[in-house]
């Protein structure tokens, strides 16, 4: 029986991948475009898929957020994406231009950055202070901005923040322990989270990207900010100035030396003179990392043991390493306490067997 099920699925599987095929096709050939194909770019954690478009006179990339995935319609990507790229543009930062659009099939047709990544920028050996200057200057332009927030989006609120942190005792503890959460553990430690969240600043808001980091980035041609492409922002909500710099300076993937996130952050507070709360914008800063760390270590592992993408076991020890180092800021004694008081290990790493 199980060879059976197993033949279903893959025709099932199939089925979906040739429909897909086809709705790339239709709506490439709508456009104008008989005489190209298509090249599949690397997949990321994401059900989005990327197809360069080999054979055109200009550069453009194919996104594909099928609305056929989970979770099910109504819920498509690509929506989000066409308002906040526009909205970006419209501020003068270097969000893709959007060249066709199928919302209903979950179908854009934007413009290719090309391939300078950040990631692989930094990996060749590029100058790192100039590129995550580019990026910090950007940031300080959009916090600056006075139509930052003229946006319809989610709120980066208390729920959002505590459903987030909930992905560590979900996911990662389980697989750090061997056993399941008890549900004292896990109201005890949304009351932590809940009295953090408490003292954040009212008074900072603005346009949150959420994925601000080296994958996200790239080169592109032209000057001051435009050269820094924004990819990946459609899950981009209303919360701290904070938030995007501390996803730029502790990249859940990338080590940055502590002299350079130093500069980077002097960088942006000069930028910020007179518009923020320093002693309110470090606390945020401090907080929001743990919960983000705490948040990737619970994706991390979901990613492989859902999902069966091994790769990402890679990042945990560095995600683990900025975790720990979280924990031992004055503002977070906490939760640390909190694991404490549970008796978790949580300086233990966490090693998990593909």
């Amino acid at each position: 029986m199980q060879p059976q099920k197993q033949d279903k699925q893959t025709e099932a599987d199939t089925e979906t991948a040739d429909r897909r095929r086809a709705l790339r096709e239709g709506f490439i050939a709508a456009q104008g475009w008989q005489d190209v194909t298509l090249e599949e770019l690397q997949a990321d954690a994401s059900f989005r898929r990327y197809y360069r478009l080999q054979g055109a006179s200009k550069p453009l990339l194919l996104m594909q957020d099928p609305p056929d995935r989970p979770p099910v319609p109504p819920y498509v990507m690509v929506e989000p994406f066409v308002k906040i790229a526009r909205h970006l543009r419209l501020m003068g930062l270097h969000a893709p231009e959007i060249h066709a659009e199928d919302l209903q099939n979950g179908l854009l047709l934007i413009e290719d950055f090309g391939e300078k990544t950040y990631t692989r920028l930094l990996n060749d050996g590029e100058d790192a202070k100039e590129l995550f200057g580019i990026a910090v200057d950007a940031l300080i332009h959009l916090h600056r901005h006075a139509d930052r927030n003229n946006i319809q989006l989610p709120a980066y609120d208390e729920k959002l923040m505590l459903d987030e942190a909930m992905l560590l005792p979900d996911w990662y503890y389980p697989a750090l322990t061997g056993d399941k959460p008890t549900d004292g553990m896990k109201e005890s430690y949304k009351s932590v989270w809940r009295e953090l969240f408490a003292k954040l600043p009212q008074d900072q808001q603005t346009l949150v990207l959420r994925d601000y980091h080296v994958d996200n980035l790239m080169l592109t041609p032209g000057a001051g900010i435009w050269r820094c492409g924004l990819l990946d922002f459609q899950d981009a909500v209303l919360g701290q100035f904070s938030y995007d710099l501390m996803s730029l300076l502790e990249d859940a993937r990338r080590a940055m030396a502590p002299e350079l996130k130093q500069h980077l952050y002097d960088r942006y507070m000069a930028g910020m003179e007179g518009r923020v709360d320093k002693e309110g914008f470090d606390y945020a800063f401090r907080v929001l990392a743990a919960q983000r760390h705490a948040k990737v270590l619970g994706i991390f592992v979901r990613l492989f043991a859902r999902d069966g993408k091994e790769r990402y076991l890679q990042f945990i020890p560095h995600v683990h390493g900025l975790f720990m180092q979280s924990l031992e800021d004055p503002a977070l004694k906490p939760l640390k306490d909190w694991f404490a008081a549970q008796g978790i290990d949580i300086a233990a790493p966490l090693d998990i067997k593909k």
